[in-house]
């Protein structure tokens, strides 16, 4: 008989492994993992000097929630359970932790500083974190099979005499920079160098709005209820600000390095993306690279770009991807439920900055849930049926779910549903959209025509794959042209505004580029074997008509980066003195150009200009607002000052240029006195009392009540009615005494309290529901994102290599 003490450990050990059971006595719970955990901590807790302790137990709670909710999110909530119940156990009794120091104490033989070689250094664990990183983003961007560059060695050459003059290979940084995708990385870099010179620093112009200072202020936007745009509004804030926010996150919460980042870089990473895509199509590298190349450079990725569409630039960005992930769309049985909810995460960010995505998603899923009943002989399989219409409903409630409230506000306002996100600019019309160019500021010019729509109507003509390909990319094309010539209002404009169709002109970009990928894939050939006819002219034609597009729109690039509307350094619309005062609320007029026609534009700013998210919330403009302009304008507003005074505005702004007959109109008209004149325009002040908060006594005298500095408090001096000048909303409240008074709407559409005797009142807003929502929304991410994600293996499941 052998007797081994120390086997002890190793027995300890795989019982935590779960290579054999555990019975322990007196054991609570007999879990491998909680005792494993447990007894550890407690020989840390134990055996550590008192000055060390708080650390210890800081850094035993943080892992144990860590692990806890890595385990969750792994399908493992027994592990989890276990991880939380080991160092819980602990703490709640606090007792055996100090008699065992006590016994400890009196029985030392080692220092107590021994204890610290069984928890691994903070240096030693970031290392571990960023090799394991790097491997891993070595292993997806350069795999073995392609990557492997090394000098071979004498042992690997063939000696054999007639080898002897047979040219060794050898592969250098040289060979690894003429790889095709690397190459093209390289040019669309130093393009983007060219291209964004002008939009080095924080950038905004076109469709993009000024950035917050950090990403903690778009959090305060998201998760409040009332937004202080305009007369303010209860609109919730869209999904794609949350996504914004938890980017910028990554860089230390700076909104801006984050929107500068993804403009810089945009040209690198539609290529990168498309490049994915066309990997499927072709085995042609070079082929491949040069229609990734082309993408990045197409017109409605530079459209996209140079007016700031950051919904567009997203939607161009992701598309490919989302081709990937659903190419088994039309037999969606195949994909497992872990896939589609991965799936439903896609949509639901593409959803979230192009609301236009759910209409084309509705289509599809209709199109194909009519598809799949034809191929189920009629509903006859009904197992085939079902497998394919629950996955498909899943895919369009998941992304709608995901985006909820301001998916369900989209319902009632289906005209949102056509807009994607920052300011309403007009697309370039149909004219254009023809020619596979959306239009709009900072656009190609209508004669450098792109080669898009040669390619879709050659492809259309062949034999392969592409044709199906093709009518996909010409059905988008003709919607775009639909799409392009209807004009709506909305994000925070009166004027009736053209389409922009940079969703659908994506992708009718992309499958023009995959058709003709598909038509040249080993093209020359079929061409070499044949004699000359409509294909090699065809073809010669597509060839020649691409290079002159790649060549010429990179040449417009580079030149005309000064016109583009995205610029860094922007003018402000609000001169800064007007934006002294946080809450005030200027009325800005200015003039519009639309083609040879020039008219008057106006909107309600408070405080400042109009920063990110803030369009997507802007209310529609009141009546009684946009009459009063109107009257300023053609010479008969008498009551204009009193109409803005009632709503709380205390400037008048026009902007420069401004029109020499409306200045002298409005100098002529009572109610407004001059403030300043500057080269940014013409400030006038509302003659009257105005502010937030306007209090009326019994005599029917209007006052204005200074607010806190502090607070949202003002103070009463005798009974009368409170009124605030902002839209009215359910959750206003006042409070006077602990006692909430009774609110009324006015006739202005104001909310208004009844106040019966004097003293301080604070006035607030309920964002109860708001919170409400953002929290259910918050679960179901969760949900989804544990669906989404694999399962962890148990430690019986993994090989002891992977545990050593």
């Amino acid at each position: 008989m052998i007797s081994v003490s120390s086997a002890v450990g190793f027995h300890a050990e795989a019982s935590a492994n779960e290579r054999r059971s555990v019975d322990v006595a007196e054991a609570f719970l007999h879990r491998p993992l909680l005792l494993d955990r447990r007894n550890a901590a407690y020989v840390l807790l134990v055996n550590s000097s008192w000055w060390r302790l708080p650390f210890l137990t800081v850094q035993l709670l943080a892992g144990s929630i860590i692990r806890s909710i890595g385990y969750l999110f792994a399908k493992l909530t027994g592990y989890a359970g276990e991880e939380s119940l080991a160092v819980g156990a602990l703490f709640i009794h606090p007792a055996e932790l100090v008699t065992a120091r006590k016994v400890r104490r009196s029985q030392r033989l080692v220092p107590s500083g021994i204890a610290l070689r069984f928890i691994p250094s903070r240096w030693s664990q970031l290392r571990l974190a960023i090799s394991r990183t790097s491997e891993w983003v070595r292993s997806q961007l350069f795999p073995a099979e392609v990557t492997e560059v090394r000098t071979p060695s004498i042992l690997d050459e063939n000696l054999d005499e007639e080898d002897l003059l047979t040219p060794a290979s050898s592969r250098n940084w040289i060979s690894l920079v003429k790889r095709p995708l690397i190459a093209a990385s390289l040019f669309l870099f130093v393009l983007s160098l060219f291209w964004s010179r002008l939009r080095l620093g924080a950038v905004s112009g076109g469709a993009l709005p000024e950035q917050p200072a950090g990403a903690g202020a778009i959090w305060n936007t998201y998760f409040s209820g009332w937004h202080s745009i305009a007369m303010g509004t209860t609109t919730a804030a869209p999904t794609w600000l949350a996504i914004t926010a938890m980017g910028a996150t990554l860089f230390f919460g700076k909104v801006s390095l984050l929107i500068s980042l993804v403009f810089f870089l945009a040209p690198l990473f539609l290529a990168l993306s498309a490049h994915h895509l066309m990997k499927y199509f072709s085995d042609n590298r070079w082929l491949t690279t040069s229609g990734a190349v082309l993408y990045a450079i197409s017109p409605v990725s530079i459209s996209a770009i140079n007016s700031g569409r950051l919904s567009t630039l997203m939607i161009l960005l992701l598309l490919p991807i989302l081709l990937i992930a659903a190419r088994n769309w039309f037999a969606i049985e195949k994909m497992s439920w872990r896939r589609v909810f991965a799936l439903s995460l896609l949509v639901a960010i593409l959803f979230a900055f192009s609301p236009f995505v759910f209409l084309l998603g509705l289509v599809l899923t209709g199109f194909s849930i009519y598809r799949d009943y034809i191929e189920s002989s009629s509903g006859v399989n009904i197992v085939l049926f079902n497998a394919r219409l629950y996955r498909r409903i899943a895919l369009i409630v998941t992304p709608f779910l995901l985006c909820a409230p301001w998916s369900f506000e989209l319902i009632l306002h289906p005209h949102r549903l056509l807009m994607d996100s920052g300011f309403f600019i007009q697309g370039g019309g149909p004219n254009l959209a023809l020619l596979g160019n959306p239009g709009g500021p900072g656009a190609l010019p209508w004669y450098l025509l792109s080669p898009l729509t040669l390619v879709l109507g050659i492809s259309l003509f062949s034999s392969t794959r592409a044709r199906f390909i093709a009518e996909i990319g010409f059905i988008s094309l003709l919607l775009s042209i639909i799409y392009s010539s209807v004009s709506i209002t909305g994000n925070g404009t009166s004027v009736a505004t053209r389409l922009y169709p940079g969703t659908l002109m994506a992708i009718t970009t992309l499958t023009a580029i995959a058709a003709g990928i598909t038509v040249l894939d080993k093209l020359r050939d079929r061409l070499i074997s044949t004699h000359i006819n409509i294909r090699h002219i065809s073809a010669a034609i597509l060839l020649a008509a691409t290079a002159i597009y790649a060549l010429s729109s990179t040449v417009w690039i580079v030149a005309k980066v000064g016109d583009a509307p995205l610029q860094s350094g922007r003018e402000v619309v609000l001169p800064p003195f007007l934006a002294v005062e946080k809450d005030a609320k200027t009325m800005v007029i200015r003039p519009r150009t639309v083609g040879e026609d020039v008219t008057l534009n106006f909107y309600l700013a408070r405080g400042g200009d109009a920063i990110l998210g803030d369009p997507d919330m802007a209310p529609q403009n009141r009546e009684q607002l946009t009459n009063a302009v109107r009257e300023i304008a053609d010479g008969s507003g008498l009551t204009a000052s009193t109409t803005f005074a009632v709503h709380g505005i205390k400037y008048l702004f026009l902007k420069n240029p401004a029109d020499e007959n409306l200045v002298r109109i409005i100098d002529g008209l009572g109610g407004f006195t001059r403030a300043s004149s500057t080269n940014a325009g013409i400030v006038w002040k509302i003659v009257g009392n105005t502010g937030r908060v306007l209090f009326t006594n019994s005599d029917g005298k209007t006052s204005v009540l200074p607010v806190s500095q502090f607070e949202f408090a003002v103070t009463v001096p005798e009974p009368g009615i409170l009124t605030l000048t902002e839209n009215y909303a359910q959750g206003w409240r006042a409070m006077q005494e602990g006692q909430r008074l009774d609110r009324k709407r006015s006739v202005d559409n104001l909310p208004s309290f009844e106040v019966t005797k004097s003293g301080p009142v604070s006035i607030l807003y309920d964002g109860t529901i708001r919170r409400a929502w953002v929290s259910l929304q918050t679960i179901i991410f969760i949900t989804v994102i544990v669906l989404a994600l694999p399962a962890g293996r148990r430690r019986r499941e993994i090989e002891d290599s992977e545990l050593a």
